[in-house]
């Protein structure tokens, strides 16, 4: 078994097998012309071939990741809910891999996707349910051989068996749905019990159930493959894929609660994606619809931009720590001034008299990157980005960075 850092180098001579992995690449290393096979942004573990495995974990500095409380504000946006999917990925066909070191990251991270996308269910789907019943009067119409048999041959006259439709939010979907979210409430009291982002991780889970408290959570889990939602209810189909996902994952025992995860099935997490859905979730939280998330322009998607009457600035996430003390590179400087002569994302912004033969405006520029052992606390809340913005990166005018430091744990 190999195991790595970010940024570390698997010291193996070049072959096929290695390749074909995820969690590393063969690229020159960022210190010398030495060429190899080296961990990029991406943690995770996963299979070489029958008998090897890769586990990358993060990088120095950055071990007491918290990624509750970073997940937990990734949701705490409005962000698209097909964007946070494509920050992980994860081989069900695959043995799991004895991974201590990356314990609790992979089932917290599923558990509150699950969550951030059920809460933006605000009304639930109905269908008709079919029910067969011994009433004491006719409704729908008489099962003529199932009333002779249980009444008429047991002379039972007060009862009649009836079969009818029932227009319900009882239905397989959302009986789904509300099994999987009893399951993560319970699970998540175990892993976040004290957890500073566990009250509203518990709130969240509240106000859902509130919407699904006249539907049953009985569920017959050989029937799950069954279960399918409509294209047109969105939240759905994303909501019963991560239930489905949640339940293969805990191989389909969510009666029985473990906190215990030394093995792992095969996952890749992208550092880089979950560290701009952070900001972006702090951004969020501070600024609100001030913040536009990868608005699409001519020269490509910034990571945000943000427009009030009184600033604009295009603003870009960079999970590089050597920022705090290091210059730009050059190519992250031509990347955010195309942004800011793009007329598309100008326009955006407010500037409606630009074109390419006027003068253009000066648009602030932002590098947000990631600070090992800083503050935890939102840096934007309650402060301008204006006031953040007072003093420009040296030979640079009108470029800025700004650090904001992951969450980590109490050792």
């Amino acid at each position: 078994m190999h195991k790595l850092r970010e940024h570390e180098q698997l010291k193996v001579e070049r072959h096929e097998k290695y390749d074909k992995l995820s969690l590393v690449s063969w690229t020159r290393s960022l210190n010398s012309d030495e060429w190899g096979y080296f961990a990029s942004y991406k943690i995770g573990a996963e299979w070489v071939d029958n008998e090897e495995a890769l586990i990358v974990t993060a990088k120095r500095g950055m071990e007491n990741i918290d990624f509750l409380g970073m997940f937990m504000t990734c949701f705490s946006s409005n962000l698209a809910l097909e964007s946070f999917s494509k920050i992980y990925s994860i081989d069900y066909d695959k043995p799991s891999i004895n991974a201590p070191s990356l314990k609790g990251v992979l089932s917290p991270l599923i558990m509150l996707h699950f969550l951030g996308v059920i809460g933006r269910i605000k009304t639930l789907k109905r269908g008709y349910i079919h029910h067969s019943e011994n009433l004491k009067k006719v409704k729908g119409h008489i099962a003529i051989l199932k009333n002779e048999r249980n009444n008429i041959l047991q002379k039972r006259y007060d009862r009649i068996y009836c079969e009818y439709d029932e227009y319900s939010a009882d239905i397989p979907e959302n009986r789904l749905l509300k099994k999987v979210l009893l399951f993560v409430r319970r699970m998540m009291q175990n892993m976040g019990d004290g957890h500073r982002s566990y009250d509203n991780i518990n709130l969240a889970i509240r106000k859902s159930l509130a919407l699904f408290e006249n539907v049953s959570d009985e569920v017959n889990l050989k029937e799950v493959s069954q279960i399918k939602a409509h294209k047109l209810f969105k939240e759905y189909a994303e909501a019963i894929r991560l239930s489905k996902l949640i339940l293969r994952h805990f191989d389909y025992s969510i009666n029985k609660v473990s906190a215990t995860e030394e093995q792992v099935v095969p996952f890749v997490l992208d550092m880089s994606l979950l560290y701009e859905h952070y900001v972006y979730g702090l951004l969020y939280e501070a600024y609100q619809n001030k913040i536009t998330y990868q608005y699409s322009s001519l020269t490509g998607k910034p990571d945000f931009l943000y427009h009030s009457q009184s600033f604009k600035a295009i603003l870009d996430t960079k999970y590089i720590p050597k920022y705090e003390n290091q210059k730009l590179d050059t190519d992250v400087v031509r990347q955010l001034s195309g942004y800011s002569r793009d007329l598309k994302i100008l326009k955006y912004l407010g500037y409606e008299d630009v074109s390419e033969e006027a003068p253009l405006p000066n648009v602030p520029c932002v590098v947000i990157y990631p600070e090992e052992g800083g503050e935890k606390n939102n840096p934007f809340l309650n402060i301008s980005l204006k006031k953040l913005c007072s003093k420009s990166v040296g030979g640079l005018a009108l470029f800025y960075k700004i650090a904001i430091s992951v969450p980590t744990l109490k050792e």
